[in-house]
């Protein structure tokens, strides 16, 4: 899956196709939570003494549905794509998504870094990056070479676009699953997407897009107060419905963001745990989440970003970060970083002795 891949189904889902496949998701078997939960009680420790770690753990036994949940082989899709809202200049920062999508297929970037220590595999995806053609070790699924529109002038993508994008993340989540893959994690390398992500949760959640934007290190104030003023404009001219999520995502969200939803909403339905990354992803969860609520029980929130938005999509989710970093790199770095946490609860749910030798619910 790591190279120029033309085999991904591209008859197009409809969005009441990719509605009706939502509302299938189950809630994950908390009987097997609980059987979890009296092997942890029975462990040679204190009632509860790691805390979180044996909430993590009893989560992915009731996404598992076993007792003893497996994490391993896990990946890391890495989701490349051009925002138009970057012709807005809101950010001085030159493009580097087609090098740094070069730098992960030649197994350099800091993303890989984090892979290999942490064995993960890292695949990067091509949705629609410029200046990035048909390079090896590249999934090249292109939507739209030019990436998305400019929001503060039109929509980002029209219906059929964000509906391809949606597909296309969930078919590589799909054949990923099939692969053997237990864990995933979706990251990202795009061009303003921060802001395509701060939009689209400012519209959801009907917050003033201004208060939420990110200031990146070394904007000047007068480029912040700009970025600012471009989005919240952006968001009050489209004045899309917070009751309607894909319709902001086709209005202001990049491929990424799309594809994103399209990859969790897959492993969701087939029991796979996800670990989201930073305001991109958690984003992408909460356009899921308003529409099939279920979605956050099959989440895990890698850290919390320095971004502002980060807070409100959290809270939005119901979830609570496992780190507090001050990271925002992207790539999906985060959620990587927070992968030994979820060994750790494994490898002392298996391994620790037991008070009891006759209360062992390991099988």
């Amino acid at each position: 899956m790591t190279t120029n891949d033309a085999s991904v189904n591209k008859n197009l889902m409809t969005k009441e196709q990719f509605l009706a496949l939502l509302q299938d998701l189950q809630l994950p078997d908390q009987a097997l939570a609980v059987r979890a939960r009296a092997r942890w009680n029975n462990l040679s420790k204190p009632l509860a003494s790691f805390g979180q770690l044996e909430l993590m753990h009893q989560r992915l036994a009731a996404i598992a549905g076993s007792s003893d949940p497996e994490i391993k082989p896990r990946a890391v899709f890495v989701f490349g794509a051009d925002n138009g809202i970057e012709k807005s200049r809101i950010n001085p920062a030159p493009n580097l998504v087609a090098p740094l999508l070069r730098s992960i297929a030649a197994n350099t970037a800091i993303i890989n870094i984090l892979g290999r220590q942490k064995e993960t595999t890292v695949i990067p995806v091509n949705l629609g990056v410029r200046d990035l053609s048909d390079e090896d070790g590249i999934v090249h699924i292109v939507i739209n070479p030019e990436g998305t529109e400019n929001f503060a002038q039109t929509e980002a993508m029209n219906e059929a676009e964000m509906m391809l994008a949606i597909q296309l993340g969930y078919e590589l989540a799909l054949r990923a699953i099939q692969s053997g893959y237990k864990l995933l994690i979706a990251g990202e390398a795009g061009s303003a997407n921060t802001a395509s992500a701060t939009a689209v949760l400012a519209a959801l959640e009907e917050t003033d897009a201004a208060s939420i934007c990110s200031r990146e290190p070394g904007l000047s104030d007068d480029m912040f107060l700009r970025k600012q003023e471009i989005i919240a404009a952006a968001v009050k001219k489209h004045d899309v419905e917070a009751g309607d999520p894909l319709q902001a995502v086709h209005t202001f969200g990049g491929f990424d963001l799309a594809a994103m939803m399209g990859f969790y909403a897959a492993a969701a339905l087939n029991k796979v745990p996800i670990i989201l990354d930073g305001l991109i992803s958690q984003v992408a969860a909460v356009v899921l989440h308003k529409l099939q609520p279920n979605i956050s029980h099959y989440l895990f929130a890698a850290h919390k970003t320095s971004e502002p938005g980060c807070e409100l999509a959290l809270r939005s989710l119901g979830l609570t970060s496992i780190l507090d970093l001050d990271i925002f790199h992207g790539e999906g770095s985060g959620a990587v970083i927070a992968l030994p946490l979820m060994d750790s609860a494994i490898e002392i749910y298996r391994e620790s002795a037991l008070l009891d030798d006759g209360v062992d619910f390991i099988n």
